[in-house]
């Protein structure tokens, strides 16, 4: 038996935006059930959760918003149900169900995905890919083009470079 209540959250909408796990800041700990609807895991229940550390697996962003990459990272990502300890298998089956629910009831091709570590793996089974190799058929995956704030900077100001350089060699 394990020691982990399952939980379908509420939520009012869904969202496919970046998602970053959550942490006790992010919550107000005077409330934990209302923090705790938004995870599918509690080792202490989710109407009176016992502290942060017995949630796992969140799912619903701060906005009230099921994230359908939430949902990755709970299926096959670094946060995933794989890797709770103390899961017995029958939860952890269970678990995964939900998270399979949920994606296909609000997320169109939530099993069409495929992981850029999956896809390594997956090339690498069918001898298409290098041990030492660092991309898969010479494309960039998703996870090595995640866009931040300094790379949009940067780009904005090789742009820019670039158009002042086209201006005045048309002059």
């Amino acid at each position: 038996m394990s020691e982990y209540e399952i939980h379908r959250p509420s939520f009012s909408g869904t969202t496919r935006n970046d998602w970053e796990f959550p942490s006790e800041v992010d919550f107000d700990t005077e409330d934990l059930p209302a923090a705790a609807d938004r995870f599918l895991l509690s080792k202490s229940g989710f109407d009176e959760p016992g502290a942060f550390e017995d949630l796992a697996l969140p799912v619903v962003t701060s906005r009230g918003e099921l994230s359908y990459n939430a949902l990755w990272a709970a299926k096959r990502g670094p946060y995933s149900v794989e890797r709770i300890d103390g899961l017995d298998a029958e939860t952890r089956q269970e678990v995964e169900e939900l998270v399979d629910d949920l994606g296909h009831e609000h997320f169109g091709g939530f099993d069409d995905v495929t992981l850029p570590a999956a896809r390594r793996e997956i090339a690498l089974s069918n001898d298409e890919l290098d041990e030492d190799d660092e991309g898969i058929g010479g494309f960039v995956t998703a996870g090595h083009a995640t866009p931040t704030p300094t790379r949009a900077a940067i780009g904005l100001l090789a742009l820019v470079g670039a158009s002042v350089a086209i201006d005045r060699l048309r002059r």
